[in-house]
């Protein structure tokens, strides 16, 4: 299966979408179009251009005005945010469709965890550090009496064993 990814930009010309501004220049939305090998998704940017302003070929708009450069800055980042998401999904999945990568562009999440499994995790966790927390106080409880007593074990042990030994009681 084809899997390149193809982005364009343009603009949704009806009449139905169509706003006059007071200079008499018709606005349009810009709608994006993703495109992964055979599959097919559309979605709005919710940004909107004079037509005047729009190059079709670049799907971007021209001149280097304010406004324009911040609207093309605009649309490099979703489409930077687009070409993100289809790189995540391909890495976890293998396989991509347009339809995917657009509901992971827009937050429209494929796989919720709930409330109920969360805590379930956490549970788990908890369990198997049950037994782990109990041996480290006693061990650590073990090595100060030994270590305090009138024999003390320091003296009768060479000193890079007694640290060797100091270091599996406490942190194992």
């Amino acid at each position: 299966m084809n899997t390149e990814l193809k982005v364009s930009f343009y603009l949704k010309r009806k009449q139905s979408n169509r706003k006059v501004t007071a200079n008499s220049n018709p606005v349009y939305p810009i709608v994006g179009k993703i495109i992964i090998g055979k599959t097919l998704a559309q979605f709005s940017t919710k940004l909107k251009v004079e037509e005047r302003l729009w190059h079709v070929k670049s799907g971007r708009m021209a001149g280097k005005s304010h406004v324009v450069t911040e609207l093309n800055r605009e649309i490099n980042k979703i489409n930077l945010s687009i070409h993100t998401h289809y790189r995540e999904i391909l890495e976890r999945t293998g396989k991509v469709t347009a339809s995917q990568v657009k509901n992971a562009f827009q937050g429209i999440a494929t796989a919720q965890k709930t409330l109920i499994a969360l805590f379930e995790e956490i549970m788990q966790e908890f369990h198997s550090r049950i037994g782990w927390n109990m041996n480290f106080c006693s061990n650590r409880q073990s090595f100060n009496i030994l270590t305090k007593s009138e024999n003390s074990i320091p003296r009768f042990i060479p000193k890079s064993i007694f640290a060797e030994f100091q270091s599996f009681a406490l942190f194992q």
